[in-house]
């Protein structure tokens, strides 16, 4: 099976296609995303205050992952029945400590962020 081509449809995901190429910092796309619109799939309803959100884990090596998208129309059909709406801020600082995450798995834009990673850009966005 085939990946079709991917056309960005936000600015974050052009920044990811750039930061792939070597044309943009990958610290620099971490600080983007935390102020672009995430989308976050659930297996089960969210609430306004948090309950009921239940990720998409997926495991790489030893890493278990949150599956995240930078668009909207992105998450496949059937991965889960619900959709987050998050800022990266937001999402990131919720985070448990020891999860990773996976932008956009299953495309040519897939980037992975490791835990350590994770913690890293929450230090950062605390101390910002």
């Amino acid at each position: 099976m085939t990946t079709p081509a991917f056309e960005p449809e936000t600015d974050i995901e052009r920044q990811i296609l750039n930061v792939q190429a070597g044309k943009y910092p990958a610290d620099a796309l971490m600080r983007d995303m935390a102020n672009s619109d995430l989308y976050i799939p659930s297996k089960g309803e969210v609430q306004e205050d948090g309950r009921g959100f239940v990720p998409v884990l997926l495991e790489r090596g030893d890493m278990m992952l949150v599956a995240i998208f930078t668009a909207r129309s992105r998450p496949p059909r059937g991965m889960a029945e619900y959709l987050l709406k998050a800022t990266g801020r937001a999402f990131f600082l919720r985070l448990p400590p020891g999860y990773g995450v996976i932008f956009n798995p299953g495309y040519d834009a897939e980037m992975l962020l490791p835990p350590d990673g994770v913690a890293m850009l929450k230090q950062d966005l605390r101390n910002a």
